[in-house]
């Protein structure tokens, strides 16, 4: 289901949205965290990129465990600025 079709059926929405971390070592943190939120059925979760792309990678990770592990929609952000059109084009064949 797409997050428009969450929005429009009646009801009170909640989203959240998660910062990839700043390093390697958080990253399982972050999917604890996402675990926890995902038991308040929020219509959806979004995942920033992170500020100017430097945490950028594992943006989709994230944002593939949220919705194929833990069921919810997932949102991920994309930012252009400082990335090549080739950069950008590579992270969109992944989120897809």
């Amino acid at each position: 289901m797409k997050i428009i079709d969450k929005l429009n059926e009646e009801g009170i929405h909640i989203s959240f949205e998660v910062f990839p971390p700043k390093t390697d070592a958080g990253f399982n943190k972050v999917l604890e965290a996402t675990d926890e939120i995902s038991k308040l059925q929020p219509a959806y979760i979004s995942v920033t990129y992170g500020a100017g792309g430097g945490t950028s990678k594992n943006t989709a990770k994230i944002a593939t465990h949220i919705r194929e592990e833990l069921g919810v929609e997932s949102l991920a952000h994309l930012t252009c600025a400082s990335s090549t059109k080739e950069e950008v084009q590579e992270v969109i064949r992944n989120l897809k």
